[in-house]
């Protein structure tokens, strides 16, 4: 596992991650997680099999009164080639193990209801479904 941080790097994982967020341009892909390393101390991860990219993970510190020392999954994809072979539940542990290492003491994410084999696979890493999400727009989407 390795973190993804300078330009080059962001963009040889765009093709991944554009099976996670297929509304992302390259650039506004590069773009975003630029900013919100800055921003919101967001890391993106990679996941490699020998010499290739296989999964994806982008974290940030979740600091909210409702959860203590959280850290926040905000995007997990494994190549849809590559599902089912293990690869997904190697990548998760390895970053629990690394927030465990950093100090935190749970780890949150979300995940689109119509996505029921990845509900299925976070049950089957210990994640509990605790909550619902409640997005309301209150602007003009681009």
């Amino acid at each position: 596992m390795r973190e993804l941080k300078d330009t080059k790097e962001l963009e040889s994982a765009y093709v991944l991650m554009k099976q996670l967020r297929p509304h992302l341009s390259k650039d506004e892909f590069v773009s975003r997680v630029k900013q919100q390393q800055k921003t919101m101390h967001y890391r993106l991860f990679a996941f490699y099999d020998k010499q290739n990219l296989v999964g994806l993970c982008g974290v940030m510190p979740f600091d909210v009164l409702y959860r203590e020392k959280c850290l926040y999954i905000c995007d997990l994809v494994i190549d849809s080639n590559l599902r089912g072979q293990g690869f997904g539940s190697k990548f998760l542990q390895k970053i629990e193990n690394l927030a465990h290492i950093e100090g935190y003491l749970q780890i949150e994410l979300s995940s689109g209801f119509p996505r029921k084999k990845a509900h299925q696979f976070y049950a089957k890493m210990g994640f509990d479904k605790t909550s619902y999400v409640f997005v309301k727009n209150v602007g003009e989407q681009k």
